[in-house]
């Protein structure tokens, strides 16, 4: 893994999001935190756990190791999680733009919200909340489609289709 494949996860990943984030836009506001029995219940619920591990992850990237949860009711809107999250990306290619290829297979200590500590390959961590990222962005186009919203396509290869053009 190098710097220039964890910056097209990145930027796959901000894209992937931005599709995501935009298609929850029209929903009216009990749509939006409507209980649809998901891992974290509603779209709103959804996002903003997508939302917290990507700041979470930036922060023990950083050498923290917070121990909050964002609460969903932080974020009444879409517009709202959308400020938060412009904030997360800007500092995650920030920290992008730090890295160095030896940096990436530096091991990364840190404590989980159960105080216990784990330690990684910096690029593995940063593979992983993209991979958790999709996960859960495939659960939001689920809970999209039970509300009757015509979901995006996040592909990874739909991507680079769109950025050929």
């Amino acid at each position: 893994m190098t710097v220039e494949d964890i910056g097209i996860l990145f930027a796959y990943n901000r894209w992937a999001n931005r599709r995501v984030v935009n298609a929850a836009s029209p929903l009216d506001p009990q749509a939006f935190v409507r209980d649809l029995a998901a891992s974290h219940g509603s779209v709103r619920g959804t996002l903003v756990h997508i939302l917290w591990g990507e700041w979470l992850w930036l922060q023990r990237w950083r050498g923290d190791s917070p121990k909050s949860v964002f609460d969903p009711v932080q974020f009444p809107d879409v517009a709202v999680l959308k400020l938060r999250w412009q904030t997360v990306e800007r500092e995650q290619q920030d920290f992008i733009g730090s890295l160095t290829n030896e940096r990436l297979s530096t091991l990364i200590s840190y404590q989980n919200l159960q105080d216990q500590t784990w330690q990684y390959p910096l690029a593995h961590m940063m593979q992983h909340i993209v991979n958790h990222s999709s996960y859960h962005r495939g659960q939001v186009i689920t809970l999209l489609r039970q509300l009757r919203e015509i979901p995006p396509s996040t592909d990874f290869l739909v991507f680079f289709d769109e950025r050929r053009e």
